[in-house]
């Protein structure tokens, strides 16, 4: 029986922070890490809804679905993050200055 390796673990069995970035193409390396750039953009809140988008879009990656869907669902989430953040700020914006 073969031994499978843990990717989730390095050689001295402490946690891979990088296991979910493995394995994927570049074009899904680069949509998953665009949302994170609004983490310097916008503070904590760009950075919580960049990494969610991160998140969505590893998970994204990770799925079954053919090429083509993939790509599109994986934009979609990174136009949702972008225009999710201009409606956050935007709405943040008029409340403080109302």
């Amino acid at each position: 029986m073969q031994h499978i390796p843990d990717l989730g673990k390095n050689s001295l069995g402490k946690p891979d922070p990088w296991a979910k970035f493995r394995g994927l193409a570049w074009w899904q390396l680069v949509l998953s890490i665009v949302p994170i750039f609004l983490l310097p953009v916008g503070g904590a809140i760009g950075g919580a809804i960049g990494a969610a988008g991160l998140f969505a879009n590893l998970s994204l990656a990770r799925k079954p679905f053919g090429t083509p869907v993939k790509l599109l669902a994986m934009l979609g989430v990174v136009l949702a993050s972008y225009l999710g953040y201009f409606l956050v700020v935007g709405l943040v914006h008029n409340l403080l200055k109302g």
